[in-house]
């Protein structure tokens, strides 16, 4: 069977790491965040890595970037994607995009990363779609809230369903990658759920279910 839509997770999925991490690093160099805010990244990364996902950093506003400009930002998610993103991608799972998009699938990625931070890996993929989480802006300076709700658990599989729906393609003929449990909602909902390189939980529920693993 050859899926229509081809779904890709992007931290620890497409790219191995966070690029939300990246880019704070690369943003505290700039003086855009401070020593405070980059202390408190492996906090938050544990809350999403091993929490229940019930209360998280992705419940948070962004007052640490409020008032920059998004032309900045996007210059730094730039530099990152240059300097370390391109490097972390799998091999493996590039050679999938490249393998679905030969048969005619649609690439859409679903990221509970920044949209402005994912975008030059979109680019780079050539994928047809990106969901992701969103900031408000106004006047092209960030307001340091959400613009809407972060792409995560349930939100990330309404988002999809939206898109499904729109292109006239069931859930049940799209495949989707991911390494978090954090994106069962989805994985249980799409015709070829597909665990990579896949935490604990993941891990787990993944064998129970018969999923197929990638562990590279």
């Amino acid at each position: 069977m050859t899926e229509r839509i081809c779904i890709f997770d992007v931290d620890h999925t497409i790219t191995r790491g966070s690029t939300g991490r990246r880019f704070a690093v690369a943003a505290a160099r700039r003086g855009i965040l401070d020593a405070r805010h980059l202390a408190a990244i492996p906090f938050n990364y544990a809350a999403y890595r091993f929490g229940s996902g019930g209360i998280s950093f992705f419940d948070r506003d962004f007052p640490a970037i409020k008032g920059v400009a998004l032309s900045v930002l996007e210059e730094v998610a730039a530099e990152v994607f240059a300097r370390s993103i391109r490097r972390a991608i799998r091999p493996v799972i590039a050679a999938l995009i490249s393998e679905h998009k030969s048969r005619g699938a649609k690439i859409v990625l679903a990221t509970s990363s920044l949209d402005f931070i994912v975008r030059p890996l979109a680019q780079h993929l050539g994928v047809d779609l990106t969901l992701a989480s969103a900031l408000e802006f106004a006047e092209g300076r960030c307001t340091g809230r959400f613009d809407g709700p972060p792409l995560f658990g349930e939100a990330k599989l309404d988002s999809v369903r939206r898109y499904a729906s729109e292109a006239k393609v069931a859930l049940a003929d799209c495949a989707f990658y991911s390494d978090s449990v954090h994106d069962l909602p989805l994985l249980e909902a799409v015709g070829r759920p597909v665990a990579v390189a896949p935490d604990h939980r993941l891990l787990r529920a993944a064998r129970e279910r018969g999923w197929e693993i990638i562990r590279r």
